[in-house]
Order: C-alpha cells, then structure tokens, then sequence
C-alpha cells in the first residue's frame, strides 16, 4: 500500500509540474526573419536551444521566452524580430542572443506576422481565403478574380508588369484592357502592360464562351500607403511592409502587394505570400 501510495504522489507531482506549462498559451517572443550558416554552423544546422535541446532555424519560426539564439561561427548570420527589441542580428562579435518577454497582443506588425505563419502553416482562419481555395479553377462557375475587390483596385505608377488571374467561367475567353484590341485566348490569365497603366484608370473586361462578363476596375495611385515605422522595424527585404500594403482600404491594394513581393529576393516565405495573396487572402489588422 505505502508502495501504491508513493507512486501515486511521484505521478501527482509530475502532473503538477507539467500540466500548467503545457496547458498555456505561450505567445512568441519574437520571429527569425532570416538565417544564412556558414562553417560550423552550416554542418551542425542548430542554432536554436529550447528547454536544453538544440533546433533548426526555419523562417518565421517562433522564438518564446527562456530559448536561446546562437552561433557557431562568426560568419553567419541570423535576423531576429523580437517584440521589445524590434530587428536584432546575430553575427560577427554578437554571437549568442538569450530571448526574454514575449510580443503583445494588438501590435499589427506582429499581427502580420503571425497571420504569414499560419496560413505558410496551413491554418489560416479567414473563411474567403479557405472558400476560394476549395474552388479553384473549377469551370462552369461565374468568373472570378480572388485577387480583385469589387471597387478599384490600386496600383502604383510604373514598376512591372501585373499579371491578372481568374476562375471559373468556361473559354475561350474574350479579353479587353482598357481601350485595347479584344484579345481571345484560352488561358485565364492575362499581363497588364505599362501601355495600359498610363491611364490613371482603366478596366479589364472578361467575357467567357456564355457570355458571363466581369470587369475589373484598377486606379493607378502616384504613392504607396506609408508603411508605419513599427512595421518596417519587424522587416528585412521588405515582405512584412508589402502584406501590410496589401490589407489597406480592405485589399484594394493586393495587386500592387503581390507585385512588390514578385520583385523580392524569392523564397518559401515569398513564394507562400503571392499564393495566399492570389487566391484572395486578405491580411487583417486585429
């Protein structure tokens, strides 16, 4: 029985320890925004020590209270965005990083963040971004394009072409951008020219074999939104400023965001920003 008994209290007391831990919820300290190892580093692929186990660094992955960030060899380099200390880099005679506190709800720079983690992550919660996802490019449904709102959509003055896509409806399709020949084609994409976007508004006209037609209306703006300080602290080549860009006046600009990000170094994290950003995500500020 006393043998029972110890047992019991050995088991109480690891429950007691373990379960408030695990049953928070921990907000991050802070995101790697950027990593590049070199020597010891690049052969070794842990930087990160968690609760006394050493991890590899990924982009955008969380870094909490009590983690420590370090390396090896003087020549790498790792960006961290930490909530009290905004951007910070790990390399040269800055070797080690112990991360302390964690970021607040209500900052929208972090906010932006966390929403480019879950849905790289495959948990976005914005009910049109799961809706247009499922639809795809099926045909015999209205022409849509997820990337579009309904009033104008903004672009900047010059820069690359913008490439225009769209869903459902069945070809060929007859196109039209702005006052320019009708084009016919198959393919549900299209490539708005300098040409067109020397007008400060124009329309693309779709109309489908059933004659179902969607116009999309653009304006061409002389600037961007300005980009908050807080929000340029938490950037490194400029993706967390281009998803801010892309949630203002409710996604008008998701156009010219996708096109700042086509124009970035590419990456995962790039390349998972221009998919959610085309099948209509819109980032939110909560």
């Amino acid at each position: 029985m006393a043998r029972v008994l110890a047992y019991l209290l050995i088991v109480l007391g690891v429950l007691i320890t373990v379960a408030p831990s695990q049953a928070q919820d921990v907000r991050p300290a802070g995101y790697i925004m950027a990593y590049e190892l070199k020597g010891a580093d690049a052969e070794k692929g842990t930087v990160v020590v968690r609760k006394g186990v050493e991890l590899q660094p990924k982009l955008l992955m969380p870094i909490f209270d009590g983690d420590s960030v370090f390396i090896r060899d003087e020549t790498s380099k790792i960006t961290l965005s930490l909530a009290r200390e905004g951007n910070l880099v790990i390399s040269g005679k800055l070797m080690r990083k112990d991360i302390a506190g964690e970021m607040a709800s209500g900052d929208d720079s972090f906010t932006i963040i966390e929403q480019i983690v879950a849905i790289l992550a495959g948990r976005g919660d914005d009910d049109s971004f799961s809706v247009l996802v499922s639809k795809g490019a099926e045909t015999g449904e209205a022409i849509k394009v997820p990337l579009a709102v309904r009033g104008r959509n903004y672009i900047l003055a010059g820069g690359e072409p913008i490439r225009l896509d769209w869903t459902g409806g069945e070809g060929p399709f007859s196109v039209k951008i702005g006052n320019g020949k009708t084009l016919t084609q198959d393919a549900r994409e299209i490539t708005i020219t300098a040409d067109a976007m020397a007008a400060s508004k124009f329309a693309v006209t779709i109309i489908d074999a059933k004659k179902r037609k969607l116009r999309v209306a653009f304006e061409v703006k002389k600037a961007l939104p300005k980009v908050p300080d807080k929000v340029k602290a938490r950037d490194t080549n400029g993706e967390i400023a281009a998803v801010w860009i892309a949630g203002r006046d409710n996604g008008a600009w998701r156009f010219e965001a996708v096109r700042q990000l086509r124009a970035l170094p590419q990456n995962e994290t790039v390349a998972g920003l221009i998919v959610a950003l085309g099948k209509g995500w819109l980032p939110r500020e909560r």
